[in-house]
């Protein structure tokens, strides 16, 4: 989804829309999509570094939002089921590793023209998401292999 540098916000939005998601724009012009069929996972640099790289040799492709400013990506997903009730936190607080889940309904910010704080690492495509519980599974293996490594 390469993007002309004329593109608004409110283009954007139509074309994250073409891909079937209901974005909003909010009072600051940010394109914000609330997490209902669509949610994410945001995960640390150095953790989200070993996700992608299992994503990758597993070929699973799903759109990854680069925060620059936290040093945190977002890998969106599929909804998790229905009563799903396990803490937004996968970690402790005191572990080294951090990685939380979108809450529903939430809002997830999503790359906007003229923001330069959100950018993609993998743009959407259609039919591109990951299963929720898969990425879940890729973050929890990623945090042992991580924390074993230390």
């Amino acid at each position: 989804m390469a993007t002309p540098l004329t593109q608004t916000p409110a283009d954007r939005c139509n074309a994250y829309r073409k891909l079937g998601w209901r974005v909003e724009l909010d009072g600051h012009d940010q394109i914000i999509l609330p997490a209902k069929t669509v949610h994410g996972i945001q995960v640390c640099s150095g953790l989200a570094d070993l996700v992608l790289d299992t994503l990758r040799h597993s070929r699973v492709v799903t759109p990854i939002v680069d925060n620059v400013a936290t040093r945190t990506r977002t890998f969106l997903t599929t909804a998790p089921k229905a009563g799903d009730t396990r803490a937004i936190s996968l970690f402790p607080p005191t572990s080294t590793v951090q990685a939380i889940r979108t809450a529903p309904g939430s809002p997830i910010p999503l790359p906007t023209p003229g923001d330069e704080t959100r950018v993609w690492l993998d743009e959407p495509r259609p039919d591109s998401l990951a299963d929720f519980e898969l990425l879940i599974s890729f973050t929890l293996d990623a945090a042992r292999t991580a924390l074993h490594a230390a």
